[in-house]
């Protein structure tokens, strides 16, 4: 009795986790009444015991595992027997695997026609989180991929971003070098031709002094672009291909200041400029002295090349508990409001009073510099007037 019952069990189990209706129904007797898994699921009649199994069977996800930890029969008369289970199961979901331990199972079979039916079953209890009309917590996996399908259409989002944003940089990438090479090839040209003409005219010119030097003034021209372009480029390049960090000690700020004043100074005294500093003796500034030097050098070159021959620029430092503040100020051509917008977009370039010539990557080379050492970099300007910039670092 006890392999029989046991045996017609286990056919229904069978049946049911193979996903075959028809034959799970069929293991029921035909006055078969239940208690179910969900928490409105109890029946009297085999009619509504069937719509609520129904209910259950299609709301349930496909089972592909599962396995008894204990299944015992109980006699109860001749013809009919208690059966206890205690069962492991896993199910496959969209979210993974998912595992429903210690599954509680109970019944009351009955010997009809031969044949053993299940005629009273109760399956389990409540599971956490399972709602009203629910066989199984399927509200529960529903609100979990909804959570997964917000997650992914945020990935999602997000990878469009950095699509757009390396689109963005591959189209300024191309713009950036076709500049480069551009530019790159005008002094080299200039310098080829005036070198090649000086050859060809040198025994005829050796003796005319105006000639060399109004040649080498332009060649001296020439490598000041050159140098001023590579260092840029060079130092975009290391930005924008390195993950680098600022190495921070602390530097006399006035000695920094004044050494890139000497490297530009032929370039500020050729044009006349009227060149002040107001900068505290022996201030000291917690930074990467090599950074903050290209943010001077590249601020103090536009203040010059946008200054009128004769023109006036002042250098000032001010200091709190706060931050530092560096501001260079400029009597030059100045800038609109349109231009002021449009200061860190596409390298623009605007030539300078004396006709000087950029890329644009010197103040974008400037902003991300500044970043990295947690400041801020300020313009103000007004067209025909001057030009205003201040680097603030944290202290």
């Amino acid at each position: 009795m006890e392999d029989e019952v046991k045996q017609a069990y286990l056919k229904y189990f069978e049946s049911y986790v193979q996903r075959k209706l028809e034959d799970t129904l069929s293991a029921f007797s035909p006055d078969f009444n239940m208690i179910g898994t969900g928490v409105d699921e109890f029946s009297l009649t085999y009619q509504h015991s069937a719509e609520l199994f129904r209910r259950e069977f299609s709301q349930a996800p496909e089972p592909f595992t599962y396995q008894f930890k204990v299944l015992k029969v109980y006699p109860i008369t001749t013809d009919s027997a208690y059966i206890l289970g205690l069962v492991d199961m896993r199910f496959l979901l969209p979210t993974g695997e998912f595992e429903y331990t210690n599954n509680r199972t109970t019944a009351i079979l009955r010997k009809e026609n031969g044949e053993w039916k299940i005629l009273h079953g109760h399956w389990s209890q409540p599971a956490e989180l399972q709602q009203e009309g629910e066989s199984v917590p399927l509200s529960a996996v529903l609100k979990q991929n909804r959570e997964l399908k917000n997650q992914l259409i945020i990935k999602q989002q997000e990878l469009e971003k950095q699509n757009q944003q390396l689109k963005e940089m591959n189209q300024s990438l191309s713009k950036l070098f076709s500049i480069v090479s551009h530019d790159l090839k005008s002094p080299f040209n200039a310098f080829l031709g005036i070198t090649d003409l000086m050859l060809m005219n040198f025994e005829d010119d050796f003796e005319n002094k105006e000639y060399f030097q109004i040649r080498l003034q332009l060649l001296n021209d020439l490598a000041h672009n050159l140098f001023d372009l590579t260092e840029n480029l060079l130092n975009w390049a290391k930005l924008n291909s390195t993950t680098i960090e600022p190495k921070l000690r602390e530097v006399p700020i006035d000695s920094l200041i004044q050494k890139q004043v000497n490297i530009l100074r032929p370039i500020w005294q050729k044009k006349r400029i009227k060149l002040t500093e107001e900068v505290p003796n022996e201030l000291m500034v917690n930074t990467d002295p090599d950074m903050l030097a290209v943010i001077v050098r590249n601020l103090l070159t536009n203040a010059i090349k946008f200054s009128y021959p004769e023109g006036e620029i002042r250098i000032e430092v001010n200091s709190n508990s706060k931050n530092t503040a560096i501001k260079i100020t400029d009597n030059g051509i100045g800038m609109s409001a349109e231009q002021m917008q449009s200061l860190f977009k596409d390298y623009q370039s605007t030539r300078g009073t004396d006709n000087e010539k950029g890329t644009g990557i010197g103040l974008v080379t400037c902003k991300e510099l500044v970043g990295k050492l947690r400041g801020e970099l300020k313009f103000s300007s007004e067209l025909n007037k001057g030009t205003t910039v201040v680097v603030e670092l944290p202290q």
